[in-house]
């Protein structure tokens, strides 16, 4: 998308896939489960991962006021604390099957959405115990994911913190996921090698060891089932090749156990 400047807000947000969002304040990443804020005036562009497909939905509109949103864009995940993605859900439909009233509808909802989204997430003191067995799994693996090396959880054992049957759990899975709980565990710790891949000069086989798998063969062997290619060749690319993070389920759990 080339540079542009426009009059009114501008939010954007990522439904599958990658973006880079270039303006005068910098350079931000742009992933499936994030939102993007342009302020009125501002100069950017974006630049859309051409190694993967890429969906994302966006809405333009005035305000009376521009105190607060001088500046550069910013962006925030849609994180299990807040309404964002629901909002987003909401707007989305109002402007697919414009019901009756729907214009009135969007511009409050939408006054709603900038608030929220201005306001930052809302505290994470566990509100999620009185939200349901999905919750207590999210509180689980925050507990046991905030630091490396990772555990390897099995599905029993979020069922059993949840308080619910493995068959019950795998349906809140697929509801809240859209993947299988098992495939869900592999897919978060995938996302922790993915970082340290790029983002690091660890030795593969510490990789393994710190993502919770037995070894370098075990690890190689997973994720070139996954991803296609090897870990080192994934390395070598610099991460431009298919993600977990694609996935906009997997992106948004991720981002509600490490924020």
């Amino acid at each position: 998308m080339p540079e542009r400047a426009i009059d009114d807000v501008e939010f954007v947000w990522m439904l599958r896939g990658r973006a880079r969002i270039l303006a005068e304040s910098g350079e931000l990443e742009l992933s499936a489960g994030s939102m993007l804020l342009v302020p009125p005036g501002l100069r950017h562009s974006i630049v859309w991962d051409p190694r993967r497909e890429s969906r994302h939905g966006y809405v333009h509109f005035e305000i009376d006021t521009r105190d607060g949103l001088e500046g550069a864009v910013r962006t925030r995940p849609m994180t299990e604390d807040d309404p964002l993605a629901g909002i987003c859900a909401y707007l989305l439909w109002l402007g697919r099957d414009r019901p009756g009233g729907w214009e009135r509808r969007a511009q409050a909802t939408l006054g709603f959405l900038l608030d929220a989204f201005v306001s930052g997430p809302l505290p994470s003191e566990r509100i999620h115990a009185r939200l349901g067995p999905y919750s207590a799994v999210v509180d689980l693996l925050r507990s046991e994911w905030s630091s490396m090396p990772l555990r390897r959880l099995g599905v029993e054992e979020l069922a059993s913190a949840a308080g619910v049957s493995r068959s019950y759990l795998e349906r809140l899975f697929r509801a809240e996921v859209q993947l299988p709980a098992a495939s869900t565990l592999e897919s978060l710790r995938f996302v922790r090698v993915e970082s340290l891949l790029v983002r690091t000069d660890m030795p593969l086989g510490a990789i393994a060891r710190h993502c919770g798998f037995a070894d370098l063969f075990h690890l190689s062997h997973r994720f070139k089932r996954r991803y296609g290619l090897s870990p080192s060749a994934y390395r070598a690319a610099g991460g431009l090749g298919p993600s977990v993070l694609d996935e906009p389920g997997v992106a948004r759990l991720a981002s509600a156990i490490w924020g």
